[in-house]
């Protein structure tokens, strides 16, 4: 009778590797376009020219997909944008109503972001931009403990409407329109220009770029009336 000599515990030289089918599968990430970052691929329905403290701003509009809207117009953006002081503004003509496609909205979700170089019609320019939103869809945020701005963004959010709930190691936020437009208007535009207007500034590390840009929109909102 011959020896069994296979070892289970022996690690297949194959496995981890392509030939085992490791990583055979298209990488799942957002795809670029045309060359261009995914948020600078836009399918345009309107252009509208405004002025904010004298000063002419473009306002570009995507067309929404079904499900999708927008939780500010651009008369909301335009009357929010007049607290702001007119030199943060210098600079800052460029603000867009975008559509995320499908997969931006599970790996790069956001109520908005600021983006330091967008390139519209070969001008490489400053730009806000304000994400549609599907509040038929509850957002979905896996995580392993809470950290202290965690929470606090929770308690924010939680304040200006969204439903928060948890179910182990998942945060569920519910929202309504209404409460997109809280977040939106109040918060992440000031915000972003809060990133603008620390570009003119001696603002280091990326916490201290955050916290100056939370700091300015708290001292905007303050200057607002209540609707």
């Amino acid at each position: 009778m011959m020896p069994n000599r296979r070892r289970p515990t022996k690690r297949n030289r194959n496995a981890g590797t392509k030939k085992s089918g490791f990583k055979r599968q298209s990488p799942f990430n957002i795809p670029a376009e045309n060359q261009l970052p995914f948020y600078e691929n836009l399918n345009l329905q309107a252009t509208v020219q405004k002025k904010i403290n004298g000063k002419r701003v473009t306002f570009l509009v995507e067309k929404l997909t079904s499900g999708y809207s927008y939780a500010c117009t651009i008369d909301d953006l335009c009357r929010v944008l007049t607290y702001c002081p007119v030199e943060d503004l210098t600079g800052l003509s460029l603000f867009i109503l975008r559509q995320p496609k499908k997969k931006e909205t599970i790996l790069s979700p956001c109520w908005g972001r600021f983006v330091y170089e967008f390139n519209y019609q070969g001008i490489v320019q400053p730009a806000i931009i304000i994400e549609a939103v599907n509040t038929a869809k509850e957002i979905v945020l896996k995580v392993s403990n809470v950290s202290l701005f965690f929470q606090r963004e929770l308690d924010q959010l939680g304040k200006e409407g969204h439903e928060i709930r948890r179910i182990g190691k998942k945060v569920m936020v519910k929202s309504s329109l209404q409460s997109v437009r809280s977040t939106q208007l109040y918060r992440t535009v000031l915000h972003e220009v809060g990133h603008h207007v620390q570009t003119k500034r001696a603002v280091g590390s990326y916490l201290e770029k955050e916290v100056f840009a939370d700091n300015y929109a708290k001292q905007i909102r303050v200057l607002i009336p209540d609707e």
